[in-house]
């Protein structure tokens, strides 16, 4: 079989296009991975060598997703399927010298970031509680996510008048790059900010590459950010076979760095492009779609697609109202356990999405009550535990001794005598001489004032490292491993009247044993391009992301964050807190930006288009967040999806009730014959709003629909562009715009009779649509 065959039409369109520039807008659910894998395999069925061939993607599943399907279609070919940071960490080890880096580079986690931002500011008298290092180490990433130098990030804003913490920024930034460099390190930005580097300033590099990957393909291209831009152009200059895939309906990284630009003028970058819709959604029932389709329309910055689904009619999308958080969560837990127990669900079908992580708790209380198994995605990732960090720690050190940020969490770890003020001592030498500390601590009888027997201390430190590293030459990286324990004593006292936490610590390091043990047997099948297995092996826990260790298939409910939840499908999804300041976030209401806006919009599509069958959307009236009780009020979102609403847990849902500011509501009442069916209501709601002449979404009660009465929105800001409205002084005319959020929501409208347009705070004018009395 061919790898174009079995494919829709757009789908095949864009697998048998070969050489020039391919854009491939992939709605949620059509199928983008299908079609990035067929593609790759299409292009080796052509001739293409499967090593010229590169597919980049963001999460480390995708990728490994992408390389299995490509297996399965074509065994045994060698196609580079990679992260973006994960490629550029190799061709740095590759040609790094050219940025001052060596091979066996350390990549700095987040906590090692703040750290060495923490010193920095220390030695720079800076006081680190009016400048927390996170938010220093923010500003700096948004830097480099920019391509900003510390040379011109200094010539920005270091004499800025006005602006303190940027001229504080300007400061630290420089020194904290140094430090980077002389421990022969990097973060996780300047993976991306190096390899854009090599590949604008040294010509014959950037050809050499755009020579050995004929053929790029990105994936989730929405998500780019300048400097993953520059790279991706600049390996498609005398080769521009580039092909981007993505969706700007799901761009929600832009507090990252992402450009929803990048994709958005793709068309001008390559104007020899070929752009191909995948519309089909084989994942969700139309009415979910609907539903998305009718929110995400009141986007600007997208690129038209309407969805369209391959599956039959299924249960309407349920908006419930609930009177605080605990009453919600205690509702969503009895529901999952009714629907498992009863035999018509399994636990893993469920995911409970929220805006923030705070929202987990009660959702947590809840559903152990009923003790209801939970995985919770973004909590304590496997490789930032503890135990597990000084283990690699230890690795890192001998993989790359000058390491500072290594050696200062293991140098007295198991306890060797080396005290704070003999560690802060041999700091200071190291720093005046210029010395990695490891190579200072083989000579510690030097440092002035330091103890002989903290001296004798640091020396055989060092000759333990030295040890090990023989064995990280001749063994595997299990053998290293096991034998940084048994040399240094770690956790044997573990086993020693064990405490509950003890031997959870020891299952973990029976766990990172595992993992070097299974890396040790991938990289006997497959070597990985040269690297030697101790730089692989930290290279692969250094790029571990959270959602990594989620496990679809392991009989439980998952919770997770709605940025979380990208990439992730689930049979029912549970929508919670669509409240105003949380979806939309207050921070895209306090800056009063349109850009935050729509990606907050976006936020919200992407998770109601991880549903397949049932989707239910919350809010309550009162929250506990942020230590405090305060009163909601549903997201204005709500007034934009246009689909069938329910009531089914909650209390009644007129949404004006709880308004901050009250306004006289729009009541409607329509009698009609009494519905018996799902389909028949849905029948009733497409006759009124025929009957109204508008596409005006209507929210109805359970009540309402049982007993065959019909009540449009009670949403005093609830009007749609073309709605037919009536003034009581102007008469009739038509709704041309509608702007704005919350109480500042405005409604514009052109009247027949003289062609004047008024515009009206959407809260308090006496606009009525027609037909309702």
């Amino acid at each position: 079989m061919s790898a174009a065959d079995d494919l829709t039409p757009s789908q095949r369109e864009a697998v048998e296009h070969f050489e020039g520039p391919l854009l491939v807008l992939a709605g949620p659910g059509s199928g983008k991975t299908r079609v990035i894998t067929r593609r790759i395999a299409r292009l080796i069925e052509r001739g293409v060598d499967p090593r010229a061939i590169l597919a980049i993607t963001f999460t480390n599943k995708a990728s490994r997703e992408m390389a299995e399907r490509v297996q399965k279609l074509l065994p045994g070919s060698r196609v580079w399927v990679s992260t973006f940071h994960r490629f550029c960490a190799r061709m740095l080890r590759e040609q790094g010298r050219a940025v001052g880096l060596e091979a066996n580079f350390s990549i700095f986690d987040t906590s090692e970031q703040h750290q060495l931002l923490k010193q920095v500011l220390h030695d720079q008298d800076i006081d680190a509680t009016h400048f927390p290092p996170a938010k220093v180490g923010q500003r700096i990433s948004q830097a480099k996510n920019e391509l900003i130098t510390p040379e011109r990030y200094r010539e920005m804003y270091q004499e800025r008048v006005g602006d303190h913490f940027q001229s504080v920024v300007s400061r630290v930034y420089p020194e904290y790059q140094k430090r980077l460099l002389a421990a022969n390190a990097v973060d996780f930005d300047d993976l991306l900010v190096h390899m854009a580097i090599l590949l604008q300033q040294h010509e014959e590099l950037r050809r050499m590459w755009d020579r050995r990957f004929r053929f790029v393909l990105v994936d989730e291209y929405q998500d780019t950010n300048r400097a993953q831009y520059q790279i991706v152009a600049q390996l498609s200059q005398e080769l521009p076979n580039l092909c981007a895939t993505g969706d700007p309906d799901q761009s929600i990284y832009g507090w990252r760095g992402a450009q929803i630009e990048n994709i958005l003028r793709f068309e001008r970058d390559f104007p020899q492009v070929r752009v191909v819709r995948l519309e089909d959604n084989f994942r969700s029932t139309p009415e979910i779609l609907r539903a998305a389709d009718t929110l995400i329309a009141h986007n600007r910055q997208r690129k038209h697609k309407t969805l369209k689904s391959n599956r039959p009619a299924g249960a309407p999308v349920e908006f419930r109202r609930y009177d605080d958080g605990r009453q919600e969560a205690d509702s969503i837990a009895a529901e999952i356990h009714d629907l498992v127990k009863s035999g018509q669900r399994r636990w893993s079908d469920f995911a409970i999405f929220y805006r923030v992580n705070a929202l987990s708790r009660s959702l947590e209380t809840s559903l152990a009550r009923r003790k209801i198994p939970f995985q919770l995605a973004g909590g304590v990732a496997f490789y930032e535990r503890s135990e597990v960090k000084d283990l690699l720690a230890y690795l890192r050190l001998i993989e790359n001794p000058q390491d500072r940020a290594a050696f200062q969490r293991v140098v007295n770890v198991p306890t060797r005598g080396i005290g704070k003020t003999s560690l802060d001592r041999m700091l200071r030498w190291s720093d005046e001489v210029q010395i990695p500390m490891l190579e200072v601590a083989r000579s510690a009888g030097r440092i002035p004032k330091l103890p002989k027997r903290a001296a004798a201390a640091l020396r055989q430190f060092a000759d333990l490292i030295d040890e090990l590293a023989h064995v990280a030459r001749t063994g595997l990286v299990v053998d290293l491993l096991q034998a940084v324990l048994a040399r240094t004593g770690y956790g044997h006292h573990w086993t020693v009247d064990a405490s509950e936490e003890d031997m959870q610590r020891k299952s973990n390091v029976d766990e990172l044993i595992s993992a070097a043990r299974q890396y040790d047997e991938q990289t006997t099948r497959e070597p990985a391009n040269d690297i030697p297995a101790l730089t692989g092996f930290l290279e692969s826990a250094s790029l571990a992301q959270d959602l990594d260790s989620l496990d679809a298939e392991s009989g439980a409910v998952t919770l997770m964050t709605l940025h979380a939840a990208k990439g992730l499908e689930f049979p029912c999804v549970y929508l919670v807190a669509v409240e105003q300041n949380l979806i939309p976030h207050e921070r895209s209401l306090r800056n009063n930006d349109p850009s935050q806006l729509e990606e907050e919009r976006r936020l919200l599509f992407v998770g109601i288009t991880r549903a397949e069958e049932s989707l239910v959307l919350t809010h309550t009236l009162r929250r506990e967040l942020h230590g405090r009780s305060l009163s909601t009020i549903p997201s204005d979102f709500f007034n934009e999806v246009d689909a069938i609403h329910r009531d089914c847990g909650g209390t009644d849902f007129p949404l004006d009730d709880v308004e901050e500011e009250p306004a006289r509501p729009l009541r409607a009442r329509e009698k009609l014959p009494p519905a018996t069916t799902v389909a028949d209501k849905a029948d009733r709601l497409s006759a009124l709003r025929a009957a109204m002449g508008d596409g005006r979404p209507l929210l109805t009660t359970g009540a309402a629909l049982q007993s065959g009465v019909l009540q449009a929105a009670e949403l005093p800001q609830g009007f749609a562009l073309g709605m037919q409205v009536r003034h009581p002084r102007y008469g009739l005319g038509t709704v041309v715009e509608v702007s704005g959020m919350s109480r500042h929501r405005t409604v514009t409208v052109e009247f027949a009779a003289d062609e004047r347009r008024e515009s009206f705070i959407a809260a308090k004018c006496p606009l009525q649509p027609v037909g309702l009395r």
